[in-house]
């Protein structure tokens, strides 16, 4: 008799079914099918297919981590210049990259998914879309004074795909989520922005950054149901403080010092002093 609590049906380790799972009986029911049988053949097209769907996610995730450094290397070029000179330079240099990135990476991700749905693999390329956007609106930013919207975005994802003379359109599909994460993600430059716009002396860029990073934040605040985007508030806020903060300790400096002052000034040579006896002025 079993104790209190404890009721067994049956002998565990006895009966008939010793010795057989449900992975001996499939294997042993596969090996005893023929070669032409029809439901080894619907088994093996469902395997070629997931392993089919398994080598587009990989090459789809290495050309997101693709996108992805390149967008963090035009960031760090947009944050680079110092003088007006190196700023149009660097603006130029931008947009090329940027283009490259539409006419490579981004364009082979369009064929990847041209027969496939593009939503069975968005985690494979969110990263990296997040990081272009947050690259491409940073340069509309500087370029244009303005953030470039989402169609617009969209717009430059369109292809034309010319294969043995005929033409076929091509679209890389850009989700709204992606866009308004990268978004999000391009306070944090502009708070960087801010910061070193005080080091050179350019305070009115420093007060274009604060009321950009304040507009994003508001425009956030109402939004719910992306799980993504309530995380990045947050970070998103803290970014906001930054900015404000620094506004405010350049209107007081500015306020107490003239404007020359501002300027981080250069490193001058050193000189040797004049005029100086050997009397250190202890006695």
């Amino acid at each position: 008799m079993p104790g209190p609590g404890k009721h067994y049906r049956g002998n565990r380790k006895g009966g008939n079914n010793s010795g057989h799972t449900l992975a001996s009986v499939a294997r042993e029911t596969a090996t005893s099918l023929p070669a032409d049988s029809p439901v080894l053949a619907i088994f093996k097209e469902a395997a070629n297919k997931l392993n089919e769907r398994q080598d587009r996610h990989e090459r789809l995730v290495k050309l997101s981590r693709d996108i992805t450094i390149e967008s963090k290397r035009i960031i760090f070029l947009l944050h680079s210049p110092i003088t007006k000179e190196s700023l149009e330079n660097a603006l130029t240099e931008a947009k090329e990259r940027i283009q490259k990135l539409i006419n490579g990476p981004i364009r082979s991700i369009g064929l990847e998914l041209e027969n496939s749905p593009a939503h069975l693999h968005s985690r494979a390329v969110t990263a990296g879309f997040q990081e272009y956007i947050e690259a491409r609106t940073l340069l509309s930013l500087m370029a244009d004074k303005r953030i470039i919207t989402y169609p617009e975005c969209q717009k430059e994802f369109e292809y034309n795909i010319t294969d043995d003379d005929n033409q076929r359109p091509v679209v890389t599909m850009l989700s709204e989520s992606d866009y308004m994460l990268g978004i999000a993600d391009l306070t944090g430059e502009l708070m960087r922005k801010a910061i070193n716009s005080i080091s050179s002396g350019d305070s009115e860029e420093c007060f274009l950054a604060c009321d950009v990073v304040r507009h994003l934040y508001t425009g956030y605040l109402g939004i719910t149901g992306s799980r993504l985007l309530i995380r990045k508030l947050p970070t998103t806020r803290a970014n906001v403080n930054k900015v404000e903060m620094a506004v405010y300790a350049l209107r007081v400096r500015g306020g107490e010092a003239p404007a020359p002052l501002l300027l981080a000034t250069a490193p001058a040579e050193w000189e040797a002093p004049l005029n100086l006896s050997d009397d250190e002025g202890y006695y």
